[in-house]
């Protein structure tokens, strides 16, 4: 039954913001809202509908609400039309680019994120859900009242549950959390106000980027997004660390006027893109991921190309001190290239991403190096190293879901990376003011956490680690009569990474399959 309710819930989700078509105009939307959500929710004397004029969501949580209605209630909406009203809403009821801030690791499916939820919002909503996905949304006082007796009625079990049963639950939720919720997240606030009547950025023309490929590491590129209605054209080159050049196609989509979510071909394979546009239009950032894995991926930051002098960033990032390397500075309207810090350079090659220049980072060399450009400048964008003192794994507590090989819950694989750091002034390492060098190679492994781990052979029964990529792909899940009790393949593991003498730790916990997987967590 769970699994038939997965596949139905994830087949209203397939697709629907991959190619949608133009975003519906404000008569077309009231239009579309009307037939197809008016014959359940009434009507004021200004032609609101009920419960839906009290809201306000990013696209995800629109389209979330339409696939509930979908799903539950015997909603009938073509695709087409799913999509329109989705971007209508979205325009007109979405959240401002401040009210999205702090919590945008949740629309980019950041895989590593722990939040830290005070009470009661702990216990009465992160029990179940992200806190980001309550802080994604304002409603009225009355709606957030009226969203307690959804959940009363939609789960009749809550009450009765971990953190649920011990209390006066429902109580509680009306006096404390629906005030609490009311005035932290409401429907009406300045952000929203001046963001409906502010000039919104154009997605279209020539960006230039920096970002991570789960295999490859650090790339460049540009992008060319082109066309007068959504969705737009993507067209560009992405080039890796290692200098290979690899096209780039797809479609682009864009609410609430700033709101980026983007499908790319990115050498013959498939990427999904969640960003933000700033609101002067003249930079871009959020994470690229894997469409057929979220949980490989990287940070993207770009800047528009051909307006003021702006910097992306720099590749690599880190430079090993000791011998000649072309270092990409990735920006617009560069004009001559000026390194200060611990590397001296001057100079460069112009080119279609920024500049590049050509550098020899004297032996023994450490610090960071500052970029400056026509004008734009960059402050530590690139650090040289000939030695490293300590090793931290990033992320510190990453987690890997163990997955049938086709099934409909595939593994979910958990991706690392080895931060080097000097120590600081006090002479001490793993103390508050050691010095972050950046991502630097390292050798992978895994071992037992602790003495039950070790008992269990989580090390055999968990998965692989590939020592090189920091890539860690968990076991078939599935009862394993080779361990105790023929458990799952779940596991508690040490990750480390080595690079010469020193040694950084991190832990993985290997779970079980995530049976429903909507676009907010």
């Amino acid at each position: 039954m769970i699994r038939r309710l997965r596949k139905a819930y994830l087949a209203r989700f397939a697709g629907v913001m991959l190619l949608m078509p133009a975003a519906a105009g404000a008569q077309d939307g009231v239009a579309l809202l009307e037939q197809n959500c008016g014959g359940c929710h009434m009507a004021d004397e200004t032609g609101a509908l009920s419960r839906i004029e009290g809201q306000r969501k990013t696209p995800e949580g629109w389209l979330m609400t339409i696939v509930r209605m979908r799903l539950f209630h015997g909603m009938e909406i073509a695709p087409d039309e799913q999509s329109r009203l989705v971007h209508y809403l979205s325009d007109t009821q979405g959240l401002a680019p401040a009210e999205t801030e702090g919590y945008r690791y949740i629309l980019e499916r950041e895989p590593a994120i722990v939040e830290e939820v005070g009470a009661p919002l702990g216990e009465m909503c992160a029990r179940c859900h992200s806190a980001a996905r309550v802080a994604l949304q304002r409603r009225t006082q009355d709606e957030w009242d009226l969203h307690i007796d959804f959940h009363v009625g939609q789960y009749p079990t809550l009450e009765y549950q971990a953190l649920g049963r011990d209390r006066d639950w429902l109580k509680l939720a009306r006096e404390e959390v629906v005030p609490l919720l009311a005035e932290r997240y409401p429907l009406e606030t300045d952000a929203w106000t001046a963001w409906a009547a502010a000039q919104k950025p154009e997605a279209t023309g020539s960006w230039v980027f920096t970002t991570r490929l789960p295999e490859q590491g650090e790339a460049y590129g540009s992008l060319e997004v082109s066309g007068e209605t959504q969705p737009y054209a993507v067209s560009g080159t992405l080039v890796t660390a290692a200098g290979e050049e690899l096209p780039v196609s797809g479609k682009l989509n864009v609410y609430t006027g700033y709101e980026w979510r983007a499908n790319l071909d990115i050498g013959g394979t498939a990427y999904r893109q969640i960003l933000a546009i700033s609101e002067d239009g003249g930079s871009l950032a959020g994470r690229q991921f894997l469409h057929a894995e979220d949980s490989l991926g990287g940070a993207f930051s770009a800047v528009r190309a051909g307006a003021s002098p702006a910097i992306a960033g720099v590749v690599p990032s880190t430079l090993a001190a000791g011998s000649d390397a072309t270092v990409q500075i990735v920006g617009t309207g560069l004009s001559g290239v000026e390194l200060t810090g611990a590397l001296e350079a001057s100079g460069g090659t112009a080119n279609a991403y920024g500049a590049a220049i050509t550098v020899s980072p004297a032996a023994g060399s450490d610090g960071g190096v500052s970029v400056a450009s026509a004008g734009a400048a960059k402050e530590d964008a690139l650090t040289v190293y000939s030695h490293v003192d300590s090793l931290r794994v990033e992320p510190a507590f990453g987690l890997a879901r163990v997955g049938g090989a086709g099934g409909s819950a595939g593994k979910v694989p958990a991706r690392f990376e080895a931060v080097g750091y000097w120590k600081g002034p006090d002479g001490e390492i793993g103390t508050q003011d050691d010095i972050r060098i950046g991502v630097v190679p390292a050798t992978w492994s895994v071992a037992p956490f602790n003495e039950e781990a070790d008992q269990l052979k989580d090390v055999d029964h968990a998965g692989k680690m590939d020592r090189t990529l920091g890539i860690f792909m968990p076991a078939v899940a599935g009862p394993n009569p080779e361990r105790p009790f023929s458990t799952n393949n779940a596991g508690n593991l040490k990750v480390l990474a080595t690079l010469g003498e020193v040694t950084g730790e991190g832990q993985l916990i290997v779970t079980v399959q995530r049976w429903v997987d909507p676009p907010i967590r």
